[in-house]
C-alpha cells in the first residue's frame, strides 16, 4: 500500500484512468481510406472521390455458373427479378429489359426533349420522311423493337433514339434472353449498390442480400438449381474482403502475439509477480498510444492497433534491461540500471522517437496514426519503466540470472567479434545486387497495398473480360460553377467524341448529359418543334408515297403540341427512376465547395474479339484539342490506372525523403550524445549494413521493395540503435572481452529484448494484409541483423588503445 502512494504510482495510476476513458471514447475503423491522401492534388480528389463514391465503386458483376445453360438463365431471371425488388440495389442487369413503368413513362412523354436526333432538321418534310421511313422499316423487321401501336403517336421513332441513348452499348452474347459468356459456362449480370462504395456496412449488407436471394432464387427453380454456385466481384467487394481481412488479422496477431511474449517474459522471469510488472509499461504505452490517436484523428485504425504488438516487442525490452541488469534493490529502490544504465536506454528510446517521427509527416493518415501511436507509447513505456517500475519493486527485488546463457553468449559475442571481414563482404554484396537492380528497384503499383488475395483479384479479371468492362481507362473530369453549365460542356464534349465510336475508337461513353440533356440543350429541341398547322403541312409532304395517312397520326400531333409547352426536365424528374443513379454518379455537387459541381464522361475502350483494348489517349486528346473552355470551366482527362500509380509514386518519394530525414535526425542526436564521429560510425555501421541486407533479401525473394519496406528499414534503426549503443559501451565489452556479471547481463538482456521485438515484429511477417506484412519482415529480420552486427562490428581493445572511444 505504502507503494502506491509514491507520486509517480499515483500519477500513473490518474493517467491511466484518464487515457482509459479516452480509448473507450474514441471511434475505430478498418477500411483502406487511412492510407489514401489526407491533402490530395484536384486530380488525386477525383481519384479517391471515384473509389469512394463513383459509378464504378458501386458496380457488382455477377455470375452464376456450375450448371446446365437453361438451368443458369431461368436461376438468372429469378435472380434478378428478386434483387430488383429488394432494397439494396438500385439497377440489376442481365440482358433482359430492365425499365420499370416509371421510366418507360418519363421517357416516352418527354422523349422530343431527350432525343439526341431531334434538331432543325429532324421535323423538316426530309427529315420527318427519313424518320419515318425507318420507323416503317422497324415495324416490319423481325425485332419487333417499334410496335405498329406505337407507330402513331412516335412516326419518328425519338423513344427508341432516347432507349439507345440511355441504354449502354453490349456485345454480350445472349441465351434466352439473358448475358451469357462465350462458352455458355456463366449466366452474367450486373448490379449496382444503392450504398456508396464508401459505405462499406452497406456494401457488405448489399453482397449477403446477394447470397441470400440466390439461394432462395435456386428453391424457385428447382431441379438442378443446386448445382449453381454463386461468384461476384467489384470495388466493393475488395473494399469489405480489406475491411474483414484487416480486423481479423490484427485481433488474431495482436492475440497471439501477446501470448508468445507473455510466454518468453515468463521463461525470462519465473515469476508472476514481475511478468505483472514486466507488462505494466506495454499496456500503459498502448492504452497512451489509442488514446493520443483519438484525440487527434477522426477514427482509429484497426491496422494501428494490429501494430500494438510492435510496440509490446520493444516497449517489453526496457523492463528486461531494468530486471536482468540491475542489482538487488536497496532500500530507497536504487539500482545499478537507473545509476548506469538508463542514459544508454535514454539515447536509444530518442533514437526510437525519431525513427518514428518521420510517420508523422506522411501524407498516409494510416502511417501518420502508426507514428504517433508509437512515439506516445514508447514515451510512456519508457516513463513508466524508469520511474514508477522501480516504485514498485519489493527491497532485495532481483530475478533469476541466466548463468548457461550468459557463458553462451559470451563464446557467440567472441565468435562474431572475429567475423568483421565476413560481415563486410555479405554488406558488399547486398550493395552491389541493390546497386545492380536499381532501375528496378521500387515497386510502381498502389494495388500493392491491397490485401485482397491473388484469386480475387484474377476473378475480377475473368469475369470483367468476359463483361466487356476494362480495368481502368480514361476519365474526362469537367468542374463548373453550376450544375447547368457542367452539363453543357458536357455535351460539347461528347458531340466531339461521337466521331470515334464510328471509327472504333471508342466502343462509347457514359455521362450524365446522357440521361439529362442540359436545360439550354433541351430548349433547343424543343424550339424546332413546328406549330400544329406547319407540322401539319409538312407532313403531307412527307408522308408522299408513304403507306400512312395523315389521318393515322393525330396522336402525334397531340403529342407535339403538348411537348412544345413542355418545361425542361430537371433532376428532381427522374427520382423514383433507374436512370437517377447514373446521374447521381457522373455528376454531383462537391460536399467541400457546394457551389462547385464535377461531371464525369467514362470513355469505354473499343472491343476486339470480346476483350477491351488500350484507350487510344492520343485520339481523344486531338478530338478535344481545340474546344474552347469558358472561364468558370476546368476539364481533366485522366487515366485512373496511371493517376493511381503517379500517386503512390508522390508517396514513395515523400517516404525516401522522410526517411533520409529521420535517419539524418537519428545521426544528429548520436553525434550529440556520443561526441565522437567515431563512435557514432560504429553504432550506425551495423545498422545500415542491416538494412542493406534485409533491402537485398526482399529485392531476391519479393522482386521489388516498396513503400512500406522503406518505412520498415527506419524502423530497423530506431529499433537496433538499442543494441548497438550497449555495445558501444566500456561497460559491455571491457578490453574487447567480457569479465563482469554486469557485462554478462547486458548481453543477457540484450538477448531477450532482441527476441521479444522479433517476435512482435516477426508476426507481422505472416499477415496477409501488405502493410503490416512488409513492415514486420523488414523490422523482424532488421532487428536480429542489427543485434548480430552489432556485436561484430563492437569496438575492440585496438579501437580504445588509439583513442577512439
Amino acid at each position: 500500500m505504502k507503494n502506491l502512494l509514491r507520486p509517480a504510482v499515483a500519477l500513473w495510476l490518474i493517467f491511466s484512468l484518464i487515457c482509459a476513458v479516452l480509448v473507450s471514447n474514441s471511434q475505430f475503423t478498418a477500411d483502406m481510406s487511412a492510407f489514401l491522401p489526407q491533402n490530395p492534388s484536384p486530380r488525386q480528389q477525383i481519384l479517391i472521390d471515384q473509389i469512394s463514391e463513383g459509378f464504378a465503386s458501386r458496380a457488382l458483376i455477377i455470375s452464376i455458373e456450375g450448371a446446365p445453360i437453361p438451368v443458369l438463365t431461368r436461376l438468372s431471371k429469378n435472380f434478378s427479378r428478386r434483387l430488383q425488388d429488394g432494397g439494396n440495389f438500385s439497377s440489376v442487369s442481365n440482358g433482359q429489359s430492365t425499365f420499370s413503368n416509371n421510366d418507360n413513362a418519363l421517357l416516352f412523354a418527354n422523349r422530343y426533349l431527350l432525343s439526341p436526333a431531334m434538331g432543325l432538321d429532324r421535323m423538316s418534310p426530309n427529315g420527318l420522311r427519313a424518320a419515318i421511313s425507318e420507323s416503317l422499316a422497324e415495324v416490319g423487321s423481325s425485332t419487333g423493337l417499334f410496335s405498329k401501336s406505337l407507330l402513331s403517336q412516335d412516326p419518328t421513332g425519338e423513344s427508341m433514339e432516347v432507349i439507345k441513348r440511355v441504354v449502354p452499348s453490349t456485345q454480350m452474347l445472349v441465351v434466352d434472353g439473358v448475358w451469357v459468356n462465350a462458352t455458355q459456362t456463366r449466366a452474367l449480370l450486373l448490379a449496382q449498390t444503392r450504398a456508396q462504395g464508401s459505405d462499406l456496412d452497406g456494401q457488405e449488407t448489399a453482397h449477403r442480400s446477394l447470397t441470400a436471394n440466390f439461394m432462395l432464387a435456386q428453391s424457385d427453380v428447382g431441379a438442378q438449381a443446386d448445382r449453381a454456385v454463386l461468384k461476384f466481384s467489384g470495388p466493393g467487394v475488395f473494399a469489405v474482403s480489406s475491411r474483414d481481412t484487416i480486423r481479423t488479422e490484427a485481433a488474431r496477431l495482436s492475440a497471439l502475439g501477446t501470448a508468445l511474449i507473455l510466454g518468453l517474459l515468463w521463461l525470462i522471469y519465473r515469476s508472476v509477480f514481475a511478468l505483472f510488472l514486466g507488462i505494466v509499461p506495454v499496456v500503459t504505452g498502448a492504452i497512451a498510444g489509442i488514446a493520443a490517436v483519438g484525440l487527434w484523428f477522426p477514427a482509429v485504425h484497426a491496422m494501428t492497433l494490429g501494430f500494438g504488438i510492435t510496440l509490446m516487442g520493444e516497449a517489453v525490452d526496457y523492463a528486461i534491461y531494468l530486471f536482468v541488469q540491475q542489482g538487488p534493490t536497496s532500500l530507497n529502490g536504487k539500482h545499478a540500471f537507473s545509476d548506469s544504465f538508463w542514459p544508454t536506454i535514454r539515447l536509444g528510446v530518442l533514437t526510437s522517437i525519431f525513427g518514428f517521427s518521420a510517420l508523422l509527416f506522411s501524407g498516409f493518415t494510416g502511417l501518420a496514426q502508426l507514428g504517433l501511436f508509437s512515439i506516445v507509447g514508447i514515451i510512456t513505456a519508457a516513463l513508466i519503466t524508469r520511474y514508477v517500475l522501480p516504485a514498485l519493486l519489493p527491497h532485495n527485488f532481483q530475478i533469476h540470472q541466466p548463468v548457461a546463457l550468459n557463458s553462451f553468449l559470451i563464446r557467440a559475442v567472441q565468435f562474431l567479434g572475429r567475423l568483421k571481414v565476413i560481415a563486410v563482404l555479405i554488406t558488399t554484396v547486398a550493395f552491389v545486387t541493390l546497386a545492380y537492380r536499381a532501375g528496378s528497384l521500387w515497386g510502381t503499383e498502389l494495388s500493392g497495398l491491397s490485401p485482397v488475395p491473388q484469386a480475387a483479384q484474377d476473378l475480377d479479371s475473368e469475369l470483367r473480360a468476359e463483361m466487356g468492362a476494362s480495368d481502368a481507362g480514361l476519365l474526362i473530369v469537367i468542374k463548373a460553377d453550376s450544375n447547368e453549365l457542367a452539363l453543357q460542356f458536357s455535351e460539347e464534349i461528347t458531340d466531339r467524341l461521337k466521331p470515334l465510336i464510328n471509327a472504333g475508337i471508342l466502343n462509347g461513353f457514359e455521362a450524365a448529359s446522357n440521361y439529362l440533356p442540359s436545360k439550354r440543350r433541351q430548349l433547343e429541341r424543343r424550339a424546332s418543334l413546328p406549330e400544329d398547322a406547319e407540322l401539319r403541312r409538312r407532313l403531307v409532304t412527307a408522308l408522299q408515297g408513304q403507306p400512312l395517312q395523315i389521318d393515322k397520326l393525330e396522336p402525334f400531333l397531340v403529342d407535339t403540341n403538348r411537348a412544345r409547352a413542355a418545361a425542361p426536365l430537371t433532376r428532381a424528374n427522374f427520382e423514383n427512376t433507374s436512370m437517377a443513379l447514373g446521374i447521381d454518379s457522373l455528376i454531383m455537387r462537391s460536399d467541400r465547395s457546394p457551389d462547385q459541381w464535377t461531371a464525369l464522361i467514362a470513355l469505354q475502350p473499343p472491343i476486339k474479339n470480346g476483350v477491351p483494348q488500350t484507350l487510344n489517349s492520343t485520339a481523344i486528346d486531338n478530338a478535344l484539342a481545340d474546344l474552347p473552355a469558358p472561364s468558370k470551366i476546368a476539364t481533366y482527362v485522366i487515366d485512373l490506372k496511371k493517376e493511381a500509380s503517379d500517386l503512390y509514386q508522390v508517396y514513395l518519394r515523400e517516404a525516401i525523403l522522410l526517411t533520409g530525414v529521420g535517419l539524418l535526425a537519428i545521426i544528429g542526436l548520436l553525434f550529440a550524445a556520443l561526441r565522437s564521429v567515431v563512435r557514432v560510425v560504429r553504432v550506425m555501421v551495423p545498422l545500415l549494413a542491416a538494412i542493406v541486407m534485409v533491402a537485398a533479401g526482399v529485392v531476391i525473394f519479393k522482386g521489388s521493395l516498396s513503400l512500406m519496406h522503406l518505412v520498415g528499414m527506419l524502423l530497423v534503426v530506431a529499433v537496433g540503435s538499442n543494441y548497438a549503443l550497449f555495445f558501444d559501451k566500456p561497460t559491455t565489452l571491457r578490453k574487447g572481452k567480457i569479465q563482469d556479471n554486469v557485462a554478462n547481463n547486458v548481453l543477457s538482456s540484450l538477448f531477450f529484448a532482441n527476441l521479444t521485438t522479433i517476435t512482435g515484429f516477426g508476426l507481422l511477417a505472416f499477415s496477409s494484409v501488405p502493410v503490416m506484412n512488409a513492415i514486420g519482415s523488414v523490422v523482424g529480420a532488421g532487428a536480429f541483423l542489427a543485434l548480430i552486427l552489432s556485436a561484430v562490428f563492437a569496438s575492440t581493445e585496438a579501437d580504445r588503445a588509439s583513442g577512439s572511444y
